[in-house]
């Protein structure tokens, strides 16, 4: 397993976000957190990442994390808004030890793949949804063996999407790992394995076709819609 989490609680103060959480993400695999706004994803992501500790319970995950084993791409921008877009580039990459040659084709590709606009530009004056472009690319920047990506594809074109979601796809057969978090369902279909989450638990986890297939339905919407009923009922 790439990350395992036993028992999961951690909270901000009195608020308990994450109660009781198991998950298992297989090496080289598509893991798709699907979940209402304010479930407890991002500060998931946040406890994989070892920016946040658990309060109890385990996690486990590949060495090197907090570091360069992990790309990040969150959903509060966490960018120099007075770098250009080169510099931002320039600056990750050293971060994690690549040569300015290797940043340097790195960037043009990135720049032809997640359309973005020419290095010079300021970050701080690019639209929002640029914004959420260059800090896909810095996540992708340096290869890691475990992609953290909060939200990613929010605000970018249906062409685009299918184009990361191909990219995903490719380098998760090479050995990567990723683990997203994503409002579309439709998305969430795509993953390897999708974990349902509501109120800081995981109401269930498997393949998108087995859950389908569990709950007699042909949608993960209604999957969802089914678990949180059984829930309440519970």
């Amino acid at each position: 397993m790439a990350v395992n989490i036993d028992d999961l609680v951690r909270g901000y103060g009195k608020i308990k976000v994450i109660e009781g959480l198991d998950m298992e993400v297989e090496n080289g695999s598509i893991y798709g957190l699907l979940g209402p706004s304010g479930c407890g994803k991002t500060t998931l992501l946040k406890v994989i990442l070892g920016f946040l500790k658990p309060e109890s319970g385990s996690v486990k995950v590949p060495e090197g994390i907090p570091g360069s084993a992990v790309g990040y791409a969150p959903q509060e921008l966490a960018l120099y808004l007075d770098l250009t877009i080169a510099e931002t580039f320039l600056f990750h990459g050293r971060l994690h030890g690549m040569s300015p040659q290797q940043i340097d084709e790195k960037q043009k590709w990135l720049t032809q793949f997640l359309d973005l606009p020419p290095g010079e530009r300021q970050v701080g004056k690019l639209s929002g949804g640029e914004k959420r472009r260059v800090s896909l690319g810095v996540a992708l920047l340096h290869e890691p063996e475990l992609l953290l990506l909060d939200e990613p594809t929010v605000g970018v074109d249906p062409e685009l999407r299918a184009r990361i979601w191909d990219y995903l796809g490719e380098i998760s057969q090479q050995g990567i790992t990723i683990i997203l978090t994503t409002h579309y369902i439709d998305e969430a279909g795509k993953a390897d394995r999708v974990g349902l989450m509501r109120g800081g638990i995981l109401l269930a986890e498997d393949k998108p076709s087995t859950l389908m297939k569990l709950h007699d339905t042909n949608t993960l919407e209604d999957v969802f819609l089914n678990l949180c009923k059984r829930e309440v009922i519970v």
